[in-house]
């Protein structure tokens, strides 16, 4: 099995390092909505923490339209302007710049040290959603057959449109139809899915399961209305 690289001393190129860890935090409840003002503030809140570099540029994409470097602070209400649409932001950032809060960090020590690549997902249209961990095929719970996926992907993750129908005539069922990932794991739909998600990527994965800094996980719950979940992808290549 190939193994991720540590950096000690960063190297600031992500692109380099080869195989990551992401860790995908998402709301518990795919039917829970989360609507843009909060998906606002908590990137606000990220900014306002020091877990992103307020003085630095970030992107943003729109699914279906050209992307665009802006400054981080105008970045939130970019965000609110997103109604209709599935978007992302994101940021790369390195745990030996001055200030920087590392949500992973192990007593005040960044776990592991070198890049946090985030990205903050939001889809507000009722006929798509966020698939974290693209799968390889529908498992139709109406006529048990087993069809291939090939969806739009969208930032790491891929696109689901809901109102997409079985070669039998049924309709999504994410309480019922299953998903199966590329290593043969077979989930049901509804526990892949969401309409919002923040993904980290990390050199390798950290030592925690769950996010240690309260603060930040607060932030997140209270962005998501509830309970959160957290998918993990390890030995995955870097973002682009």
């Amino acid at each position: 099995m190939p193994v991720t690289r540590e950096r000690v001393d960063p190297i600031r190129d992500q692109a380099d390092l080869g195989l990551v860890h992401r860790r995908w935090i998402l709301p518990d409840d795919v039917q829970r909505p989360v609507p843009l003002t909060q998906i606002a503030r908590l990137w606000r809140g990220l900014l306002d923490l020091g877990v992103l570099n307020a003085g630095e540029e970030v992107r943003l994409e729109r699914f279906g339209q050209d992307e665009a470097d802006m400054p981080a602070a105008a970045s939130p209400g970019a965000l609110l302007a997103a109604s209709g649409a599935a978007a992302l932001v994101t940021q790369v950032v390195w745990t030996d710049e001055a200030e920087r809060r590392d949500p992973y960090a192990v007593e005040g020590e960044p776990d592991p040290a070198g890049f946090r690549d985030y990205t903050l997902y939001a889809v507000d249209t009722q006929s798509r959603l966020l698939l974290p961990i693209p799968p390889v095929a529908r498992i139709c719970a109406a006529c048990r057959q087993r069809l291939p996926l090939d969806l739009p992907r969208f930032g790491e993750g891929v696109l689901l449109d809901t109102e997409a129908r079985c070669d039998c005539g049924a309709a999504y069922d994410l309480g019922r139809d299953k998903g199966e990932l590329r290593n043969g794991a077979v989930f049901l739909l509804e526990e892949l899915a969401c309409r919002a998600a923040l993904s980290i990527e990390l050199p390798r994965a950290p030592s925690s399961e769950e996010l240690p800094d309260g603060q930040v996980a607060a932030l997140l719950s209270e962005a998501f209305g509830g309970g959160t979940d957290e998918l993990a992808d390890d030995q995955v290549p870097a973002a682009d």
